[in-house]
């Protein structure tokens, strides 16, 4: 089928074409959708319509949430699962400096809860709802199937101003600091707790860290900010760990880094989960994923404490690109240095 034909506007409850098109409208109240001047045409048709104002630029988005892949319905729920399938979309967008403007929503159902499709739909869809009313953007499209499990899959449209700059990942220069928002290796953390006892059973001081993993944030504000700040020079979501996406961001730059791990870079809570897991705290920070926080390179000049003041989210400095080449060397708590692997999540990798 093609992009949703949900209109939300009125609801008809005889004379529908088919099963299918009666779940379909009836998913208009979750959309955060009414016709604008950037949607002028509303939903219906088989396509979006975007109008563009002079010099506005669109980024354009896409990630997909696998069932066993990517979440488990044994400690998520679905709305969490459509919360953090905006989520993913939406980091993608802060890195490049960009506001979400629409997105289109595919979802697969699994074929033995066909009965219940309507009912689990719905609630997959009060998540993205979520995401949608707390960032200020529309569902405006998409499409519903049938398979073998669960598969979320969302295309967000993004927006640059014209007077807006647009980050990437390349433009670093040798001498320039590392920096990452929030506290990466969290959500790892959290997801280890649940792992170990259960959602429901893990250690109340632990809740914190698990809720890093089902229900993340995105920094679009921070994203924003960074744009905004020319010592700012180039960015990359944290999605797949810090090891992977800083290896990624010497590749594109053809510089090495060197970064240094310190405690002041894990929380409280962090080591505390470390301890009682008998875990390490610096493999979470460096390995971990789904954190959704931005890892970028600054000139020396770049002043952290001024964002802070404007955002209200802390951005701590993790290390420096040298010289020429690509790799990276990290300093650990021990005083150990060796050269960094990527331990991040990697489809294509080694199980």
């Amino acid at each position: 089928m093609g992009l949703l034909p949900f209109t939300g506007i009125m609801t008809r409850p005889f004379n529908h074409p088919s099963r299918e098109h009666r779940l379909l409208e009836s998913l208009g109240p979750f959309l955060n959708y009414a016709p604008s001047q950037r949607y002028p045409a509303g939903i219906g048709d088989d396509a979006a319509l975007r109008r563009c104002r002079r010099g506005e630029r669109l980024v354009f988005t896409a990630d997909t949430l696998v069932e066993g892949v990517h979440f488990s319905l044994a400690y998520m729920t679905l709305a969490e699962v459509g919360f953090k399938a905006m989520v993913a979309n939406l980091s993608d967008c802060a890195a490049m400096g960009a506001g979400p403007d629409g997105a289109l929503v595919q979802i697969v159902f699994p074929q033995k809860q066909r009965a219940r499709a309507k009912r689990h739909v719905k609630e997959l869809y009060s998540g993205i709802r979520k995401a949608c009313r707390r960032w200020g953007f529309p569902v405006v499209g998409g499409n519903i199937s049938m398979g073998p499990s669960w598969i979320v899959d969302v295309t967000l449209v993004g927006r640059l101003g014209a007077k807006q700059r647009a980050l990437h990942r390349s433009g670093a220069r040798p001498g320039d600091v590392l920096w990452v928002s929030g506290r990466p290796g969290e959500s790892a953390a959290g997801l280890a707790a649940i792992r170990r006892w259960g959602r429901a059973r893990a250690p109340g001081e632990l809740q914190a860290l698990i809720r890093r993993h089902v229900a993340p944030s995105a920094r679009i504000r921070a994203g924003n900010a960074l744009a905004a700040d020319r010592n700012v020079r180039a960015v990359i979501d944290v999605s797949d760990g810090v090891s992977k996406d800083c290896l990624t961001l010497s590749y594109e730059n053809d510089l090495t880094a060197e970064l240094l791990l310190t405690e002041a870079l894990a929380s409280s809570a962090m080591r505390r989960a470390a301890a009682q897991l008998g875990a390490d705290w610096q493999d979470w920070f460096l390995h971990g994923g789904e954190d959704y926080e931005l890892l970028f390179a600054a000139s020396p000049a770049f002043d952290p404490g001024r964002l802070r003041n404007q955002q209200g989210v802390r951005f701590r400095r993790i290390g420096r690109f040298t010289d020429r080449g690509f790799g990276a060397w990290v300093k650990t708590c021990d005083g150990s240095r060796a050269r960094l692997s990527s331990g991040g999540w990697d489809h294509l990798g080694k199980k």
